[in-house]
Formats: structure tokens, sequence, C-alpha cells
């Protein structure tokens, strides 16, 4: 990546053709939308050369990347010979099997947004994606799938959770779901320190607002308030699908450390 965007301010054909034939696969594709589309290595080399002599002095600032597997993007600054910005834009990459670039598909400037279904207002009806949510809905199975391929209830909840999300047409969240086996306490409303300190380990609890990102198909649950003080004012976020009277919630990274996803179902109640 840093070759790459070195390249582009390489005036000097050979050491800029040496640097590209570092990063860049013989047949990878260059593509933005001025429009330019450079197949090959000797391409890109004479796009850049082009865009050199209509820009003197100009010069890429880029990001870190961000990758997956054999995908990658970063942002970039074009900054002026006096070091003021020109423009900026995001890029697209694909990674061949020996690491070198595959593809890049460029664009200019910030990306589109996504306005809220649910608006600011709590006072505002729910609508689209969010007016499916609307409702009582209560827990079926909530569970742990680990890295190693293996399964097993959420330790929060265990095999026999019980619990319930309520979403409101007004933006309201609230849920509370625990394990139902948990032990009774030695006195009522009175948990001896052990007790109390196992709470947090067997009961989930907090309400909070609600958005919804039709788009990207997730829910975020804004948390107002939280078992756990140190959650309060976090966000919640949980990608979903609703099939009939089926809801299924599936929690965002960060995950425990050995957790490969966490499925929380519930069913609607009517």
């Amino acid at each position: 990546m840093t070759d790459y965007c070195a390249a582009w301010s390489v005036a000097d054909r050979v050491a800029r053709d040496r640097l590209l034939a570092r990063v860049w696969a013989a047949d990878g594709v260059y593509s933005d939308p001025t429009p330019t589309l450079a197949k090959g290595r000797v391409a890109l080399s004479k796009v850049i050369a082009d865009f050199q002599r209509q820009n003197p002095g100009a010069h890429f600032q880029c990001s870190t990347p961000q990758r997956h597997h054999r995908a990658m993007r970063a942002t970039w600054i074009l900054l002026g010979p006096d070091g003021s910005q020109v423009t900026h834009g995001v890029d697209i990459y694909d990674m061949a099997r020996d690491g070198r670039i595959q593809r890049i598909v460029g664009f200019f400037g910030a990306p589109p947004s996504v306005t809220p279904v649910v608006p600011a207002k709590a006072s505002a009806p729910a609508q689209g994606g969010a007016a499916r949510l609307v409702g009582t809905w209560r827990l079926v199975s909530a569970t742990e799938r680990m890295k190693d391929g293996t399964a097993r209830p959420d330790p929060n909840v265990g095999a026999l959770g019980r619990g319930y999300i309520v979403y409101t047409a007004t933006g309201q969240v609230c849920a509370m779901l625990g394990n139902s086996e948990r032990a009774r306490w030695a006195v009522l409303d009175q948990p001896s320190a052990a007790e109390a300190s196992a709470i947090p380990e067997n009961l989930i609890a907090y309400c909070g607002t609600y958005s919804v990102d039709e788009a990207g198909g997730f829910v975020v649950h804004h948390v107002e308030i939280d078992l756990s003080p140190n959650r309060t004012g976090t966000d919640r976020k949980r990608f979903f699908t609703i099939t009939g009277d089926r809801l299924v919630l599936f929690a965002a990274p960060p995950l425990p450390e050995r957790v490969q996803a966490l499925t929380i179902t519930w069913e609607r109640v009517r």
C-alpha cells in the first residue's frame, strides 16, 4: 500500500515501474470516475504519468488500509504543491493471491450518508424496518458459535434462558433476559456479597432508544440505563432478520475472545 501510494508521486518512469512491479499484478485493473480505466501495469504507469502532467507538484497522502480476506479499502487526500487539500476519496482493492493488487475501484469525495429510518425525536412514529420491530418479543434462545466450530448457550442466559425485548413505536427499547436456573438468594431481597456479584453473570437488562439502518440490515440500541453502569451511554449494534413471528438478532463485533458469533432468537408475543 505504501509503495502504491508513493508511485503516484514518482516522476521517473523506471523508478515508478519498479515500485508498481512490487505491488501491482501484471494484469491488474485500475478505474476511477474521471473516467479512467487502466488494464495492466504499463497502462497504470501511463495513467500516473498523465496525472502528473496535469497536476504538477501534487501528491497523495494515503491512510492505513482496512483489510479482510483479499479485500481492502483506504482513504486518500490529494494535496496541491502548497500543501492545501484539492480533493479526497476512497479506493476499494481486490488483492491477488500473491499479495499484489489485482484491482482498484476509486471513488472521489465522501461516501453517501445514510438517514436513519427512526428520526432522532423519540415521539416520531416508527417506519420501515423499525415498524416491523415494534412489539414485544419472547426469548427463544441465545447461542454462541465458538471459533473452534462448537456451539454453546450464552453463559449469561443458559440453555433455559427466559426474557423479553420490547420495541415501541416511539423509538424506545427495553430488554431483560437471564438464566432461569440461577440459584435463589438465601434471604429475600438481601443478597450476600457472593450472590450480588453473580447477578451480572446471569442477567442482561437495559433500556434506551433505538435506530434502524434498513440498508445495512441492523438496529442500534442506544443504552440509557443498564444493569452494568459501565454500559450506560454505549451502543449495542445488532444485525437482524424477521421471518413471520421470528426475530433473530446477530451481535456485531467486538465479541468475547473465543466467540465467532452470538445469535439471539425471539418470538413475537401476540
